[in-house]
């Protein structure tokens, strides 16, 4: 009797731990502004584009949460970072919270209060231009991407999206390898979300992906963010 009883007591224990373990915590969007490195988490805005057009936190990563491809982009995320995420109020952060903790996420973060919260207490505020609202349509396919490849000598793929924060911090570091490397590398970029191809062809796990091709073979890959010298380099 003595076993059962610390038996189911072990269970009792694990099943309340495996419990913590796989919620996301609740957290006031004030107490974010005291996080000051973004490179160590992620901060995932789940408006819709028409709510961002009237502003949004710095280093955000915008993925609507009424996008059908909602599940699909979210899993591109990295997933051993902390995730803090917020919407107008909280009611949407929260079901993001735990479709991110569903999908693997560990530390899940949903700011309470939100972008509403956020912007009532004069907190800072970033903008961005209309053309968010521009219907995204495919551009290329993997035929367009062969004959790049073959007609020249080194070529880097870039790839990423509008709404990925550290592909926008990456795309100043593209544009300087265009320009200082122009006379032997050809720089090709495209957006994944208009390019769905491309996601099963490099089986793409999380974004932004370099992909670094030599006489038309691939030499070096690697996702997320990179130094000038990660390339420079190879070259």
């Amino acid at each position: 009797m003595i076993r059962i009883l610390i038996f189911l007591s072990l269970i009792f224990i694990f099943s309340c731990n495996s419990a913590i373990k796989n919620e996301h915590v609740n957290m006031d969007i004030i107490q974010f502004s005291n996080l000051t490195d973004p490179e160590n988490y992620t901060l995932l805005d789940v408006r819709t584009n028409e709510e961002r057009i009237n502003g949004y936190l710095l280093n955000s990563t915008h993925i609507d949460y009424y996008d059908k491809r909602f599940l699909e982009k979210i899993d591109l995320l990295d997933k051993n970072k902390p995730v803090y995420v917020y919407c107008k109020v909280g009611g949407r952060s929260l079901k993001a919270s735990n479709k991110l903790i569903q999908f693997g996420f560990k530390n899940v973060y949903n700011l309470e209060g939100g972008f509403l919260r956020w912007s009532n207490n004069q907190l800072p505020i970033e903008y961005d231009s209309l053309s968010l609202l521009t219907e995204t349509k495919q551009e290329f396919n993997k035929q367009y991407l062969d004959s790049i490849i073959q007609q020249n000598e080194t070529t880097l793929i870039y790839i990423s999206t509008k709404w990925c924060a550290p592909c926008k911090k990456m795309n100043p570091l593209v544009d300087k390898f265009s320009n200082d490397f122009a006379n032997k590398l050809s720089v090709i970029r495209f957006d994944l979300d208009r390019n769905s191809f491309l996601n099963e062809f490099y089986n793409i796990s999380s974004i932004p992906l370099f992909v670094l091709y030599k006489n038309n073979q691939e030499v070096w890959r690697k996702n997320g963010i990179i130094a000038y010298g990660d390339i420079a380099d190879k070259l």
